[in-house]
């Protein structure tokens, strides 16, 4: 019985060994995928959002529902671009009497001075605040219009200046006074009745107080107002508010007073120098040097009557650097000056523009203007018009060509004096208006 007992475990074990094998006999005769060969291989399923209906992540019983996804969306990377402004400024607004004749209607005794400015109005209402010197007064007729030595013109003149684009009127000059304190407060009343706003004379200390800053389309500019000289005239002693007279340090104590009602940028429109000088003297660059250490930071200047240089000027400190430009003269805007350098005047642009926290003086452009004087209508009219190479100034009155001559002369005497585009100064271009 023992060898068939034997026989019989032998049989047994030779069939579990042959079940045990037989996946093996069976294998693919290919060589087998290494570990790490699956854990390289990719593989790809249909995309799906798994979304939890109830429950925790890491709960057994969470139920899924497999939903479509939504269209990729592209990535965007979201910056602000800088805020820029431009404001314009024109010199003296020297009304002669030719012109004050110039701009009366004959019918019924009205003034209308729209038609002088009428070919550079463009070029104001472009820019997105535009400021003139007034160098005559808005005193009423009850004082008599008059021109040299003490200036009154038309309440009308307000009411065209601001159709033709401008915002701010400074009033701190030498003929402040030609009509005295009384006409500085009547020129007030008129400008405020023409929706202007004004800076340099006032009607009260409170008024003078009271810094003015603008908020030009989001960002805050302050001006002052001064002027060196009143030729000869002094306001009654208990009102010297009515006049800011050129002081260093009262400059400086108002550019402080602006920031501290917000100002981002001072600008300070005076009224110096030395007239038909087309270089500025050494106390205009002195007291522009020390206010521009001290506050300011764009000087605009008129009184000479011509054209005098722009300068761009570094300021250093804080561990930054400031640019900060002084224009000494912008000439005349409009007078009756026939003589060369006279006739003819400037408008500046400063453009600036904030950048996260920090609002910059970028640069100053320019654009000449010449006083067109013409009899063509049978009685002597003035238009103030744009010198730009390649632009015809849109204008009622053809121009003669002792116009077209002179116009060249003007842009030819002013290139040297002023172009100097590495510093950022630079005649116009016509697109930074348009907008």
């Amino acid at each position: 019985m023992w060898p068939v007992r034997n026989t019989l475990k032998a049989v047994v074990a030779l069939l579990a060994v042959l079940a045990l094998c037989a996946p093996l006999m069976l294998w693919s005769t290919e060589t087998p995928t290494s570990l790490v060969d699956r854990a390289a291989a990719t593989v790809t399923v249909p995309p799906t959002v798994v979304v939890p209906t109830s429950g925790s992540a890491l709960d057994s019983t969470t139920t899924t529902t497999a939903v479509e996804p939504e269209e990729p969306q592209p990535s965007t990377t979201t910056t602000t671009e800088p805020l820029r402004i431009t404001v314009a400024a024109v010199g003296d607004v020297l009304t002669h009497m030719p012109i004050v004749n110039s701009a009366r209607n004959a019918k019924d005794g009205t003034y209308d001075f729209r038609p002088v400015f009428a070919p550079v109005a463009p070029y104001l209402k472009g820019a997105d605040y535009a400021v003139a010197n007034l160098e005559t007064r808005l005193a009423g007729a009850d004082k008599g219009y008059s021109g040299y030595p003490r200036f009154n013109s038309p309440e009308q003149l307000g009411y065209s200046l601001r159709a033709v684009g401008f915002d701010l009127i400074a009033t701190a000059n030498n003929h402040s006074l030609d009509m005295g304190y009384e006409g500085i407060v009547t020129t007030l009343d008129n400008l405020d009745r023409a929706a202007l706003d004004h800076v340099g004379t006032y009607r009260s200390s409170a008024e003078q107080a009271q810094p003015f800053v603008a908020n030009i389309e989001g960002i805050n500019v302050g001006f002052v107002n001064y002027t060196a000289t009143l030729n000869g005239l002094v306001a009654p002693k208990d009102k010297q508010y009515a006049v800011n007279r050129l002081d260093v340090e009262a400059v400086v104590q108002e550019a402080a007073r602006c920031r501290l009602w917000g100002a981002e940028v001072v600008i300070a429109l005076l009224h110096f120098g030395n007239e038909y000088e087309r270089e500025p003297s050494t106390a205009q660059r002195e007291i522009s040097q020390e206010l521009l250490a001290r506050g300011v930071d764009v000087i605009i200047g008129s009184h000479p009557h011509v054209v005098q240089p722009i300068e761009h000027v570094l300021q250093y400190s804080e561990r930054k650097v400031t640019d900060k430009y002084v224009v000494y003269s912008l000439g005349n805007f409009v007078s009756a000056q026939r003589w060369r350098y006279s006739d003819s005047g400037l408008v500046a642009y400063v453009h600036m523009e904030r950048r996260g926290l920090r609002t910059y003086v970028t640069g100053v452009s320019y654009m000449p203007v010449y006083v067109q004087r013409s009899t063509i209508t049978g009685r002597t009219t003035y238009r103030v018009v744009p010198v730009l190479p390649g632009v015809t100034p849109e204008s009622d009155l053809p121009l003669s060509s002792a116009d077209e001559a002179r116009m060249t002369a003007v842009w030819e005497e002013l290139r040297p004096l002023l172009y100097n585009p590495d510093e950022g100064i630079a005649p116009l271009d016509r697109a930074d208006l348009a907008r």
